[in-house]
């Protein structure tokens, strides 16, 4: 999901945890003096957390912490009388020939005493507790430590967590990394679903009985369907890729594949994925007003690269062999482009979440050098129907929309690169809800 991009910058923008910023004049986003998102007027946000500011308590060993960084995904549990907000932090560990370079980035180190197989990485899940209002914080506590380099995230039918790990280990003989792992909100123990696949994971979707999955390592990769051998129980089952003919736009389930390396065996089978996968397929939901559960249809970004801007997909028929595809909207410079981060509000509009790399801002002044956030509304397509809800300042990028079961709240995180740091927030819209229609 997150492209490196180091932003020369003058000043640290400094913000209290409760700080709050609301638009005053109708009309497209109106520029936030805090610089952290620009919204339309009557939207305003609530700061919930910043990295590397607040403190945050292992329930693990008691110990705290400065808050890791690179906030990313969101998942809201209600518990009681509480809201527990989940977050990820997609941060790896800095070891020679990984990914991403993470020395001074408010790591927390893994908590566990004994070995849980996981791959002792510095991705983490932090649990914002939440008052009954959504937005006021009664504790910041990290409930899993760990794991490597976590991306989007899921909610399964009976309320747990599905962690993704994105770009596994370069050297991990012992394949530690690379893995979906569900996690118990109210304990934070950890399941590595070892049948969903070892690869980048961005996100999976359900749908039919059956989970959707999207492999973004960067380049031209395929899209997996993991049938559970029992529906509660995902570590086991068969796991199928995609061969989707942009011909027919219509795909063939190829399977059952080796869940340790899906990839090489699609590829062994005579699929190459540059002609019959996706470049770099990101976020994936199910059908328009689930919120990602159930549905006849699963909504995927592609985000691509070079000079192609990607677009956003729609899959049905769903239960058979085959799926088809449609594009909902096709990408432009000037307009929609990098889609990565989705979610339907409860009334079916599609929020759209653009991540940019450096070269896209220097390469394509069309895009204003900014990442954006789009509203594709229910029941249209093409980017003639899109409608501009954001705009985020300092190449920061938007990521985890997730919405509150009421609609009222819009849970946001957004990534910085230093000297700035990531925060997570909550959107709400003065007298309304995110179910109602956005002033165009």
């Amino acid at each position: 999901m997150r492209r490196l991009i180091i932003v020369a910058a003058t000043a640290l923008v400094a913000l209290a945890a409760t700080a709050s910023s609301v638009a005053d004049a109708p009309g497209p986003p109106v520029t936030d003096p805090n610089e952290v998102i620009n919204l339309p007027a009557g939207y305003s946000y609530t700061v919930l957390s910043t990295a590397c500011e607040d403190e945050v308590t292992s329930t693990e060993s008691g110990a705290t912490f400065d808050m890791p960084e690179d906030f990313d995904a969101n998942v809201l549990f209600n518990a009681g009388g509480e809201n527990w907000l989940l977050s990820h932090h997609e941060l790896t560990q800095p070891r020679t020939g990984d990914f991403q370079g993470d020395a001074g980035k408010c790591f927390v180190p893994e908590q566990s005493t004994v070995d849980d197989g996981d791959s002792d990485g510095y991705g983490s899940i932090s649990r914002l507790v939440l008052a009954k209002d959504g937005t006021t914080v009664l504790r910041r506590e990290l409930i899993t430590t760990g794991l490597h380099d976590l991306c989007a995230a899921g909610e399964t039918p009976w309320k747990t967590f599905l962690a993704n790990e994105e770009f596994p280990f370069i050297n991990d003989p012992e394949l530690r990394s690379g893995w979906v792992w569900e996690i118990d909100p109210a304990t934070g123990a950890e399941k590595r679903l070892t049948g969903m696949g070892r690869f980048s994971h961005e996100q999976e979707a359900y749908a039919d009985g059956s989970w959707y999955l999207t492999d973004d390592r960067g380049d031209a990769r395929f899209l997996y369907k993991f049938v559970p051998d029992r529906r509660y129980d995902l570590t086991e089952g068969r796991l199928y890729g995609l061969a989707f003919d942009k011909a027919t736009m219509t795909g063939t389930w190829i399977g059952p594949l080796n869940p340790l390396d899906p990839d090489s065996d699609m590829r062994a089978r005579g699929f190459q994925p540059s002609v019959w996968g996706f470049t770099k397929a990101e976020g994936i939901v199910g059908a328009a007003g689930s919120d990602g559960i159930g549905g006849g249809s699963i909504t995927m970004n592609e985000s691509a690269a070079g000079a192609d801007p990607g677009r956003v997909w729609r899959f049905t028929r769903l239960g058979g062999d085959t799926i088809r595809g449609e594009v909902l909207v096709e990408g432009d410079f000037a307009q929609l482009s990098r889609p990565d981060n989705l979610r339907y509000n409860g009334a079916g509009d599609l929020f759209i979440m653009e991540d940019h790399s450096g070269g896209d801002f220097t390469g394509h002044t069309e895009t204003g050098g900014k990442n954006d956030i789009w509203v594709l509304p229910r029941g249209s397509q093409g980017a003639a129907n899109l409608t501009l809800f954001a705009t985020l300042p300092h190449r920061f990028e938007p990521t985890g929309p997730w919405f509150s079961n009421d609609s009222r709240i819009l849970y946001l995180s957004i990534q910085a690169d230093p000297p700035f740091h990531s925060r997570v927030i909550a959107i709400t819209r003065e007298g309304g809800n995110f179910n109602q229609p956005l002033d165009r």
